[in-house]
């Protein structure tokens, strides 16, 4: 083999390397460790499997191939999360429309409250929370399987709430720290936590996220024949009562 076609097949090798690197169903993205701890990948590991997610810095690229991504802009990181999303709302917008489920956190000690996207959802900075309690919707959705605990404090569990149209799944003392929106053909997801380091009980905390990510990664998005068939079950249900209740008061 000739050393042109050595050195292009190296540079083969390095581009299927780097693409596959972008390639996983699982995406972890960050501007650095937040408060230098790796407990959310800790918590990709024990939520998907080691080997089975990416980690990088904030790159539409990481989305190709990736059913779900994880984006966290905690600690110090909050302006570089917010220049993300502000450039690349409609990217975003599209992924999780065309069927890609998205969960974006941030625990800001920096900047200020900033939008989210989806319909003018909104990170409200300052907004700490001591506590949080896991609601009967999370409870329904899956956040305490591993029969943890519900209830949670730390020094704080947020540093941020969460407003907007959506459904909460985790109420903290200064407003929703945790919730998911259908959009389109996929789901996103909100949230306001910091790293489970600052959240007791420790262990159910890093359950917690794990479960949350889960949930976010794997959920089924109603189809709208669903939601239709939904509505007129609600509807066939009213009218029966009304009937019932007519028919007692005759």
């Amino acid at each position: 083999m000739s050393i042109k076609m050595k050195i292009s097949a190296i540079a083969l090798a390095i581009a299927s390397i780097s693409s596959s690197a972008f390639a996983a169903d699982y995406v972890y993205q960050t501007a650095g460790d937040p408060w230098g701890n790796t407990s959310n990948d800790s918590a990709m590991t024990g939520a998907f499997g080691a080997g089975n997610w990416s980690k990088s810095g904030y790159d539409v690229a990481g989305f190709a191939g990736a059913k779900f991504v994880f984006l966290d802009g905690s600690d110090a990181y909050a302006n570089n999360l917010s220049s993300f999303l502000s450039g690349n709302q409609s990217f975003l917008e599209t992924f999780v429309a065309d069927g890609g489920h998205l969960f974006i956190n941030a625990a800001p000690n920096v900047g200020s409250s900033f939008n989210l996207g989806f319909g003018g959802t909104t990170l409200n900075y300052q907004a700490y929370s001591g506590t949080a309690v896991v609601n009967a919707a999370g409870v329904a959705a899956g956040l305490t399987n591993g029969g943890i605990t519900t209830t949670y404090t730390g020094t704080y569990f947020s540093h941020a709430s969460i407003s907007g149209s959506f459904t909460s799944l985790i109420d903290g003392s200064a407003g929703s720290v945790f919730g998911y929106k259908s959009w389109g053909n996929g789901l996103v997801a909100f949230g306001g936590q910091t790293t489970t380091n600052y959240h007791s009980p420790n262990l159910d905390a890093q359950t917690l996220l794990q479960n949350e990510l889960r949930y976010v990664a794997t959920s089924a998005v109603p189809e709208p024949e669903s939601y239709a068939l939904m509505l007129a079950g609600l509807g066939l249900m009213g009218a029966i009562a009304r009937r019932r209740k007519a028919a007692a008061q005759a």
